[in-house]
């Protein structure tokens, strides 16, 4: 089970359908769910759910292997974001992972009263307890679809612990 959180136009929810994925995709654009099931399959589009909501309004998550939340986590109201991060990390399963983004507090849209922002050590907080495979901060000017910006990012690959060989469950 993958959970795709702003799935946006859905390209990495068609890209987990077609690898195979059950993809639960999260967004709050009236549109959105009409792009991302675009051109499914019958198989793809039994194995989509869509939740139409804001991460404030968030539908309670199924267990995930993998939680993709690429550039959208910033767009959370800061009051909310606590719960919503605590309600992602109770998500993941054992060996699961988590790829995603924070903004800084360079980047141009930092001040912003309706988004979050997170430097370093918050950052570093907020993943504890994972294993953190994939960290980078990339503060730098730069350009979005509105034009020139400065970015102010950390991009983030990080797994739950895996449960010990003596844990796992026997079969026989």
């Amino acid at each position: 089970m993958a959970i795709d959180l702003g799935c946006g136009e859905g390209a990495e929810t068609r890209h987990l359908l077609t690898a195979g994925w059950t993809v639960h995709a999260v967004d709050a654009d009236p549109g959105s769910e009409a792009r991302v099931r675009e051109g499914l399959g019958p198989e793809e589009q039994a194995r989509l759910t869509f939740h139409r909501a804001r991460f404030e309004e968030l539908p309670e998550l199924p267990p995930a292997d993998l939680v993709y939340a690429g550039f959208s986590l910033p767009f959370c109201d800061p009051a909310a974001f606590p719960d919503l991060w605590a309600r992602i990390r109770g998500t993941l399963q054992p060996g699961a992972w988590f790829a995603g983004e924070f903004f800084g507090p360079h980047d141009d849209w930092a001040g912003r009263a309706d988004m979050n922002f997170h430097d370093r050590g918050q950052v570093d907080a907020l993943l504890a307890g994972l294993h953190v495979v994939g960290l980078v901060e990339d503060d730098r000017p730069g350009r979005s679809a509105f034009g020139p910006r400065h970015w102010h990012l950390f991009h983030v690959i990080a797994h739950t612990p895996a449960p010990r060989q003596d844990e796992r469950p026997v079969c026989g």
